[in-house]
C-alpha cells in the first residue's frame, strides 16, 4: 500500500473532470435563545436537569432550577469579591458539581471561564495565566499557591454560601466571549480559544437540527468536563435543549469500559460519544464478556469524534453490540476542533456500504457551517483531491489570546480558518485523512501515522488503541546504531501473558509486509508509559521524548486535544 502526497489524488477516485471541494450545511435558523445565560434560564423552567455519576459510581441528580440556584449564590461570591464582567475565572477543581456551579456562576455573572484539568499544577497555572492574561481562580489552589496574575478565591462549596438577592443576571451580547479552552501555541507559548455566545449558541442549534435533538433527548457524556467535548459539545447543548443529560467521571469508565453500555442501557440514552479508541476498546473487552446484556435499541446518535475514524473498529463495534438492540446506522463519525466550538460535520456509518474503506467520510457540514479543501496555495481543488481543510461559519472563532492579548487565528485571504488537517470531498461528503504533521515519510513512502497504528493493532498480540508510530528524527544522538539514520519508530502495548520481544518483531513484520517499511525502532511499553489524553487519545509529544535523538521533553503535553 502506498500513501498519497500532502495534495495529489484520493484513493479509489476518478480522474475526470469533478466539482470543486466545497461543502455547504446551508442556512442556520435564528435560535431560541441568543446567549448561554438565556439558555440556562429557559432549562430552569423544565422538569430536567444533569446526573452525575462520580469515581465510585455514586449517582447525584441535580434539576436545571437547582443548577441556576447555585449558580446565582455563587455569581454573588464573585461579584462581592470584585470579579467583574468581562473578567477571565480560571476554574480548577476535582469536583463536578462544583465545576459545573462555578462554570455558570461565570456566565450569569458575565465572566469568562476556563475550565483546566484537577491535576493542573504551579507551571500549568501560570501558562494558563500567560496565555489568558491576569485571571481569577475559583476551586483548588496547588501546594505551591498562585502564579503571579492570579488571584484565588476560594472552593465553590465556600462561594456557594452567598445570597444572591436582587443581582440580575449580567447583559451578554452574542458577541460576548463566553468560554475559553487551552490549546498548543506557536513556538511552545500557551493560548487559548474564546468562543463567544454565538458560537457556542449556533453550534448547539445547528447540530440538534442537523440530529433531530430536542427537549426529549436523553443524553451521555463521560470525557471530563474540563475538555471543550464534554463542557460544550454536551453540557451546554444539553442546557440549551433543556434535556436530561448524564455525565460520567472519565476514569470511572475507563476502568471497566463497559459501563458505558451500563449506563446507557440505565438511562435509556439516545445520544453518546466517544473517540474512536474507546470503540476498539469497547469490542474487544466484549469479546472476552459474551454474556453481557443491554437494551441498545434507543441508541440512534453515537457520535465518533476527536481522534481517526477506523472503518474495522467501527464494523466490529456495531457487530459486537447488534445482539444488544443497537441498530446499524446508530455510529455517526464526526469532526470538529476547539476552534469551531467542537463537532460541526458529521454523517451517517453505514457498514453495509461495501468493503472496509481505507478512509472513514466524517458527513456533512451542519448548518450555518461550510468546509472546503484547497492546495499549497489557497485554491480550492477539485472533489477528490486531498488539500488543506479550511471552515467557516457561525461557530468558528478567528481569534486566540496569547500574552492576554487577542490575535487572529490562521485565516485564509476570504475569512476561512486555515486548520492543520488534511482531507478531501467524495460522493458529496467530507473526508478527513490525517494531520499534515500525521504524515509518516520513509523509505520512499508516505502514509497517516493512524494507518500503520491501526495495521499493528490488528495484530491479536497487541491491545486496541495501543499503538503509535512516529518519525525517527535525522539526526538521532543517542549513539545507537539507528542514530542519525531517521525511519519509522512505533510503540504499542502487547496483550498480557505474551512475550515483548516477540511481539517486537511481529509488529516489524506487520510493518514491512503492509506497507513495505522498515521499522527501524519498535518497543513494547507498559501502560504507564502509554500516556493518554483528556479524551483518551495517546500522548504522542510525550512518546517522542523515548526517540533515539529525543532531546526534550514538552512542558505540558496535557493540552493535546
Amino acid at each position: 500500500m502506498s500513501g498519497h502526497p500532502r495534495t495529489g489524488t484520493a484513493p479509489g477516485t476518478a480522474t475526470a473532470p469533478a466539482d470543486p471541494a466545497v461543502l455547504h450545511g446551508g442556512a442556520l435558523p435564528d435560535p431560541p435563545v441568543r446567549t448561554l445565560g438565556e439558555a440556562l434560564l429557559r432549562a430552569a423552567r423544565t422538569p430536567h436537569g444533569v446526573v452525575l455519576i462520580d469515581g465510585e459510581g455514586a449517582t447525584t441528580r441535580r434539576s436545571y432550577g437547582e443548577l441556576y440556584d447555585d449558580a446565582a449564590r455563587v455569581r454573588a461570591a464573585l461579584a462581592a469579591a470584585g470579579a467583574a464582567p468581562g473578567a477571565r475565572v480560571i476554574l480548577r477543581t476535582a469536583d463536578t458539581a462544583g465545576l459545573l456551579t462555578a462554570f455558570w456562576a461565570c456566565v450569569l455573572g458575565g465572566l469568562v471561564p476556563l475550565p483546566v484539568p484537577p491535576g493542573t499544577g504551579a507551571d500549568g497555572l501560570a501558562e494558563a495565566v500567560d496565555a489568558v492574561g491576569r485571571a481569577w481562580l475559583v476551586g483548588d489552589d496547588t501546594p505551591a499557591g498562585p502564579p503571579p496574575g492570579l488571584r484565588p478565591l476560594g472552593p465553590v462549596g465556600a462561594l456557594r454560601t452567598a445570597r444572591p438577592g436582587a443581582l440580575r443576571p449580567a447583559a451578554a451580547r452574542p458577541e460576548d466571549p463566553a468560554v475559553l479552552t487551552l490549546t498548543s501555541g506557536s513556538g511552545g507559548r500557551p493560548k487559548a480559544v474564546p468562543l463567544t455566545h454565538r458560537n457556542v449558541i449556533g453550534r448547539a442549534h445547528a447540530t440538534a437540527l442537523a440530529r433531530g435533538l430536542d427537549g426529549a433527548t436523553r443524553s451521555l457524556n463521560w470525557m471530563p468536563l474540563d475538555h471543550i467535548s464534554g463542557i460544550v459539545m454536551f453540557h451546554v447543548r444539553d442546557v440549551f435543549l433543556g434535556c436530561h443529560q448524564v455525565h460520567a467521571d472519565t476514569a470511572w469508565v475507563r476502568a471497566d469500559p463497559l459501563r458505558w453500555l451500563d449506563l446507557a442501557d440505565a438511562e435509556r440514552i439516545d445520544t453518546t460519544w466517544a473517540p474512536n479508541p474507546a470503540f476498539a476498546v469497547v469490542a474487544d473487552r466484549l469479546a472476552r464478556q459474551p454474556h453481557r446484556s443491554w437494551d441498545l435499541s434507543r441508541l440512534r446518535y453515537v457520535m465518533n469524534g476527536g481522534a481517526p475514524v477506523k472503518d474495522r473498529v467501527v464494523r466490529r463495534f456495531v457487530a459486537a453490540l447488534a445482539p444488544h438492540g443497537l441498530p446499524s446506522t446508530a455510529v455517526h463519525p464526526g469532526w470538529g476542533m476547539p476552534e469551531t466550538a467542537s463537532g460541526v460535520v458529521d454523517g451517517v456509518f453505514r457498514p453495509g456500504d461495501g468493503p472496509p474503506r481505507r478512509f472513514v467520510p466524517v458527513g456533512v457540514p451542519h448548518p450555518g457551517v461550510s468546509v472546503r479543501v484547497v492546495d499549497e496555495h489557497g485554491r480550492v481543488v477539485p472533489a477528490g483531491t486531498v488539500g488543506r481543510l479550511q471552515v467557516t461559519g457561525t461557530p468558528v472563532t478567528g481569534t486566540y489570546l496569547e500574552g492576554g492579548t487577542v490575535r487572529p487565528a490562521p485565516l485564509s485571504a476570504d475569512g476561512w480558518l486555515v486548520t492543520d488537517d488534511l482531507a478531501f470531498v467524495a460522493d458529496g461528503e467530507l473526508v478527513v485523512t490525517g494531520r499534515a504533521d500525521g504524515l509518516v515519510e520513509t523509505d520512499g513512502g508516505s502514509w497517516y501515522g493512524h494507518e500503520i497504528e491501526d495495521a499493528v493493532e490488528e495484530l491479536p498480540c497487541v491491545l486496541p488503541a495501543s499503538a503509535v508510530a512516529r518519525v525517527l528524527p535525522a539526526d538521532g544522538a543517542d549513539g545507537g546504531e539507528d542514530a542519525g539514520a531517521g525511519g519509522l519508530a512505533v510503540f504499542f502495548r502487547p496483550r498480557p501473558g505474551t512475550v515483548p520481544g516477540d511481539v517486537e518483531e511481529l509488529v516489524r513484520e506487520r510493518v514491512r509486509s503492509r506497507f513495505g517499511a522498515r521499522a527501524a525502532h519498535v518497543e513494547a511499553l507498559a501502560e504507564h508509559d502509554l500516556p493518554r489524553t483528556a479524551t483518551g487519545k495517546l500522548r504522542r509529544s510525550v512518546l517522542a521524548a523515548r526517540l533515539p535523538g529525543a532531546r526534550r521533553r514538552p512542558r505540558h503535553p496535557e493540552r493535546e486535544a
